[in-house]
């Protein structure tokens, strides 16, 4: 299916599969800007499509001790609309524009709207975005200000995608789940991590697991230098899981290849309770080929594990932190050599972290 055809999915009800064209020259990346589209090549655009940019990408890898443990944080909270959805939506705003569309909808419990809004923003686009009503307040303002119609939809998650999907029959479903695009994007984290590394891959990546793609999108990166002969091994990747929402997990532990049904429970790490990720096989197919695993925290180790954050000067927020919890799960071997995302910035939430925190002092 050509991908200038302005549709989210193919005709039979499944995703959409783009032809990767190449990968980009290692050579030529001294020459190059910093941003994710240094790796320009790798996405496998269209040629009419120019990058809609806000200097999204090469966030930085910083080492600490955290428990007794060495640990490199990924920051890509530090993303021009605070979160890792940066990567992808650059990509796929990149594509919608490029193919002359001028309409998108999207919908989302929190990042991807305010991502997908600041580079609607950026390409000068209309874009509505659904979200279930329990989103943070602070993602909706942030959606809002960047000139979003943002629509609020009672109940699931599910439900505000269903919303969505309907009212794409009139605009573009330039969706986060759907697009491969977007998973394309997500790529550039794991050419940034072998670029900050050496050129080297890490033992173990540890990530927030919800929908999936940011784990699909490393593993397709990390698949793609491999098979370029520019890295002998891809890294062993962790999805961390929360206790209240875990269809990956528990479809991992049963030896299935797809997640099967369930109700998600009320979590603070909302942004990762997803209870039917569409990309799930595909994510499945990324841990098992990656000789990796799913781990699941509860509410409490998450805030453990933030207030760890906190401590050590980084301001993430819980679904972030439910990463840091994972990778305490892990041995100390295999803790000293990894290397965790954190996806998301504090200050989108930070009401609802003040809430979960409260000050001891009662002065805020």
């Amino acid at each position: 299916m050509p991908v200038t055809r302005p549709v989210f999915r193919c005709d039979c009800g499944g995703f959409i599969d783009v032809e990767l064209t190449g990968l980009f020259d290692p050579q030529q990346l001294p020459q190059r800007g910093m941003s994710i589209w240094r790796y320009r090549e790798a996405y496998s655009l269209p040629p009419q499509c120019e990058p809609v940019s806000l200097g999204e990408g090469r966030t930085p890898l910083l080492k600490l001790n955290i428990n007794g443990s060495a640990v490199q944080l990924k920051l890509d909270s530090l993303q021009p609309s605070a979160s890792f959805k940066d990567r992808g939506a650059s990509v796929l705003v990149s594509l919608v524009k490029g193919l002359a569309i001028q309409s998108l909808v999207e919908d989302s419990s929190g990042n991807a709207g305010a991502a997908m809004s600041a580079y609607a923003a950026a390409a000068g686009l209309n874009c509505r975005i659904y979200v279930p009503d329990y989103t943070p307040v602070g993602k909706l303002i942030q959606m809002r200000l960047y000139g979003s119609e943002v629509v609020r939809v009672a109940g699931t998650r599910q439900e505000a995608a269903e919303a969505s999907v309907a009212a794409s029959h009139n605009s573009y479903y330039a969706s986060h789940l759907w697009n491969p695009y977007f998973i394309l994007g997500l790529q550039s984290c794991a050419f940034e991590l072998w670029e900050q590394l050496a050129q080297r891959p890490p033992h173990t990546v540890v990530v927030p697991l919800g929908s999936g793609g940011n784990l699909e999108g490393i593993h397709l990166g990390f698949t793609r230098l491999k098979q370029a002969g520019l890295i002998d091994h891809t890294p062993r990747l962790i999805g961390a899981q929360a206790a209240a929402c875990a269809p990956v997990h528990r479809a991992f532990e049963a030896g299935s290849t797809d997640v099967a049904p369930m109700r998600a429970e009320p979590t603070v790490a909302e942004g990762i309770a997803v209870a039917q990720p569409p990309r799930a096989a595909a994510v499945l197919a990324a841990l098992r080929n990656s000789g990796g695993r799913t781990i699941v925290v509860d509410d409490k180790e998450i805030l453990a594990a933030a207030r760890l954050l906190f401590e050590h000067g980084v301001f993430a927020e819980a679904t972030s932190a439910a990463a840091v919890a994972a990778w305490l799960r892990l041995d100390r071997t295999d803790r000293e050599e990894a290397v965790v995302v954190i996806t998301g910035h504090g200050l989108k939430g930070a009401d609802k972290l003040g809430r979960l925190f409260p000050d001891p002092y009662n002065n805020v």
